[in-house]
């Protein structure tokens, strides 16, 4: 097995001198359920809250930093919210971000090395660590492979001034496009811009977002001549 590591914010850990010891595990996040207790009744009842809701973990990581110099770099490295890929998945990232205090002690009173933990407050859904796109020209047929539905981002490009987009059982419609021009059909944070992102076209639109169910989806529409999906496949 290689040298385990985390990269933090596009940063592997390795690079500032940090080395990991052991993988850190891979955790897949509780489910978010309330049990209820019934009077007279053996046992209790798991309501969950809904579909696909899961709660939040801290993911604990030992490091060892070699100099005493790289400490203070570290400290300010180690801080705030982003991405972290963990060695155990690296084809992976997750939002998190760092709580609690980073302390160094040192190893040993022969070498310079540093010992502490550093503690990531992980979102529950993992992401691709690197963008998965599907084009279409036509109807066709896009696959999520991941564990739960996703919220694809979609560049369509349009050929006339009004498109639908049709996937995972919801349509949306939007008009006052210019023909031959792109735009991003965000449907996570359910916003319609040009790719510069200087012109919001969200209050021309109607309908529902399209969402990707896990497995294969068929997507249709009218109006484009071309969708690029990202897929943005989500993984326990």
């Amino acid at each position: 097995m290689g040298q385990s590591f985390f990269i933090w914010n596009g940063i592997d850990c390795r690079s500032k001198g940090v080395i990991m010891a052991g993988h850190a595990p891979i955790i897949r996040a509780e489910e978010r359920v309330k049990h209820i207790e019934i009077p007279g009744r053996a046992g209790d009842l798991t309501e969950t809250e809904g579909e696909n809701i899961f709660n939040s973990y801290i993911q604990t990581v030992t490091i060892n930093v070699l100099g005493a110099y790289n400490v203070r770099d570290i400290y300010k490295w180690l801080r705030g919210s982003g991405y972290v890929t963990f060695s155990a998945e690296p084809e992976k990232k997750q939002p998190a971000r760092v709580i609690g205090a980073v302390t160094l002690n040192k190893l040993s009173h022969n070498m310079d090395i540093w010992a502490g933990e550093v503690q990531f407050y992980c979102q529950p859904l993992k992401e691709n660590l690197r963008p998965i796109a599907t084009t279409i020209t036509t109807s066709g047929d896009v696959l999520n492979m991941g564990d739960v539905q996703s919220y694809p981002k979609i560049t369509a490009t349009a050929s006339t001034t009004s498109m639908t987009v049709s996937a995972g059982g919801n349509t949306l419609t939007v008009t006052g496009l210019t023909a031959s021009t792109d735009y991003v059909i965000d449907c996570d944070t359910q916003m319609i811009t040009n790719t510069a992102g200087t012109a919001d076209y969200t209050l021309n639109s109607s309908g529902k977002f399209p969402v990707l169910n896990v497995g294969s989806n068929a997507v249709s529409g009218s109006g484009w001549s071309k969708l690029v999906i990202d897929r943005k496949e989500r993984f326990l």
